[in-house]
């Protein structure tokens, strides 16, 4: 019997050492399948990352490929803004400066009346010009604000009675509603404020047979940074219908053909508005119906402005008659008609001026003689204002000139750009003749 058992034991034994065997077996067969398999796995995930390192590599090339593109573009736009302000306003500076100063001239009732038809559409056709000019600076980006302090009020008033003449020939009603809290001295783009209260105006008197066109300003809020300003322009026009009012700030819209028709206008100019008050950190909106009237009310961000000297423009005085007989003035321009006019208006204003055809010629007259004031225009062949005006300032001389750039370019940056190079101040063409007397006023002193 026990060796019996013995044997069964010893069977037992063997009989599970096989089962062992066999399950080790399979073991190592999972084991090695897995194995094989994480390493496929392996294998495949780093492909695949290899392949998303890859994507993103090429996406992020093309992203900045992309950006590159749009950044050329909008260079390009820019470069084309200034090139097409520059080719318009120059020939428009030559038209509205020859017509001033053919105003200035004895004439007959009947002349008299057809250079001022002449400077009427030529200051239309540079509305329409500024509006264009002004609507691709912003789609394109490249819409400035300045900020500085000035007096709110005086610009408001100033504003309102520009309008006044053409109210009273159309025997309207022009009044204006300032707040009392008003501050007296604010900072941002007065220029900006003016454009879009001068445009709301113009279209109110355009718009109104009858009645009345008010202007109303108030603060609406304010903080330790500045005021919300919030301004109403409000007639008794022919009004809007309310199907139609979602057209007013399309650009290119008008309420109808009919209106285009009657009463002329681009559609641009509420377009500008709206952009313009955005740019503000404000909104504009309009109330209206058919017949009875249009209510436009726009908010700016202001900030809190410091006292300062302020002239409003078309004030200021002739110059001095002290200073004029001995006053030397330099007119630098490549454009012979532009230079042919800026020698007249000094005429008329009692200085003579002197002429230079580019800025290697300014420079030559500068150190050859004392000049109190160059007029040196910024887009010249060969060497442009800027260059001409830093070869000036590096002469050894012993009286350097005030000098005053004229500019078609109609970008705030470009102030910056002259004052940068050296230059004293900043005339825009088409420029007038008040303006060119204002400044020489300011440096004739």
């Amino acid at each position: 019997m026990p060796d019996t058992e013995l044997n069964e034991d010893v069977a037992r034994l063997e009989r599970a050492l096989a089962r062992e065997r066999v399950a080790r077996k399979e073991a190592e067969r999972l084991l090695e399948e897995r194995s094989l398999a994480l390493y496929e796995s392996n294998r495949s995930l780093l492909k695949l990352t290899q392949e998303l390192e890859q994507q993103v590599a090429q996406r992020t090339t093309e992203m900045q490929k992309a950006v590159a593109r749009a950044e050329a573009s909008t260079r390009s736009k820019g470069e084309f803004l200034a090139m097409m302000s520059h080719e318009i306003r120059t020939p428009m500076n030559g038209i509205l400066g020859m017509a001033q100063l053919l105003d200035l001239t004895e004439l007959t009732a009947e002349q008299r009346g057809f250079v001022g038809t002449i400077r009427a559409s030529g200051d239309a056709l540079l509305v329409l010009i500024n509006d264009i000019l002004d609507f691709s600076k912003i789609e394109a980006g490249k819409l400035e604000l300045e900020d500085s302090s000035f007096q709110l009020e005086m610009v408001l008033r100033h504003t309102l009675e520009l309008h006044r003449p053409l109210a009273e020939r159309k025997g309207l009603r022009l009044e204006m509603r300032l707040d009392p809290d008003l501050p007296a001295h604010v900072s941002g783009d007065r220029t900006r404020l003016r454009q879009v209260i001068t445009n709301l105006l113009s279209n109110a008197i355009k718009f109104t047979e009858h009645g009345s066109v008010e202007l109303e300003a108030r603060i609406a809020d304010q903080n330790t940074e500045g005021v919300r300003l919030e301004v109403t322009v409000r007639d008794s026009g022919i009004g809007i219908p309310s199907s139609r009012l979602d057209r007013l700030f399309q650009a290119f819209s008008q309420v109808d053909t009919s209106t285009t028709r009657k009463y002329g206008g681009t559609g641009l100019g509420l377009a500008i508005c709206e952009k313009l008050c955005k740019a503000m950190g404000g909104s504009i909106r309009v109330t209206s119906m058919d017949g009875r009237g249009t209510t436009f009310t726009f908010d700016v961000w202001l900030g809190h402005g410091q006292a300062a000297a302020e002239t409003v423009p078309g004030e200021l005085g002739p110059v001095s008659s002290a200073a004029r007989p001995s006053l030397r003035v330099l007119v630098v321009d490549d454009d012979h008609i532009n230079r042919t006019m800026a020698v007249a208006m000094l005429d008329k204003l009692g200085i003579r001026g002197d002429v230079a055809k580019d800025g290697v010629d300014a420079v030559e007259k500068v150190a050859a003689q004392d000049y109190d004031i160059v007029l040196m225009d910024m887009q010249m062949p060969d060497m442009d204002g800027v260059e001409a005006t830093q070869a000036i300032r590096s002469l050894p001389l012993p009286h350097q000139p005030h000098i005053i750039a004229l500019t078609a370019n109609a970008f705030a940056s470009d102030r910056e750009r002259c004052l940068q190079a050296g230059m004293n101040d900043f005339l825009a063409k088409p420029f007038r003749m008040d303006a060119l007397r204002a400044l020489l006023a300011a440096f004739a002193c």
